[in-house]
């Protein structure tokens, strides 16, 4: 549970930071090479787990020491090698991404939470303030209600702040 006490992010990012985090993720997605999967595609496409990854492993390794000689050429090794190497790159790059997009999450909510919190409890000095009759707070109040009445109900499995 919060209140008006607890706030955890009191800060913004500064400009250059900002421009800095946006410019690598622009790096991140034109280093990265091209490639998407329309939904069907990422229905049908296996993806690999530890058993099917050691699998094409072992296979590479077959491939290396014996395939020469018994295994046709347009059965690449090179192409073999390449796409586990890069599974094993993207998933390193993945993993931190996922992490890195779960502390985004975090940060976003407590600064949404923070927020929300802080003028909710404004909003409700204004009611106050109208209701005692303070010269002013009438307009103001009205103009939050407003928005504040449009806004909807808590969603059902959203504990009360």
């Amino acid at each position: 549970m919060s209140n008006l006490t607890d706030n955890n992010l009191n800060e913004v990012l500064d400009g250059t930071t900002f421009a800095n985090i946006v410019d690598s993720i622009n790096t991140l997605e034109t280093a990265l090479p091209e490639g998407s999967l329309d939904d069907n595609q990422r229905e049908v496409y296996r993806a690999i787990n530890v058993q099917n990854k050691v699998f094409a492993e072992d296979v590479l390794a077959e491939m290396k020491a014996n395939g020469a000689t018994i295994l046709p050429p347009y059965l690449s090794t090179t192409a073999l090698e390449n796409d586990i190497l890069l599974f094993e790159q993207l998933d390193t790059i993945e993993s931190r991404l996922v992490n890195a997009t779960r502390k985004v999450s975090d940060l976003k909510r407590i600064a949404g939470h923070e927020g929300f919190i802080m003028a909710l409890s404004v909003f409700k000095n204004y009611d106050a303030a109208n209701q005692a009759g303070i010269p002013g707070a009438k307009e103001s109040y009205e103009k939050l209600k407003e928005r504040f009445e449009g806004q909807g109900g808590r969603p059902a499995n959203e504990p009360t702040p």
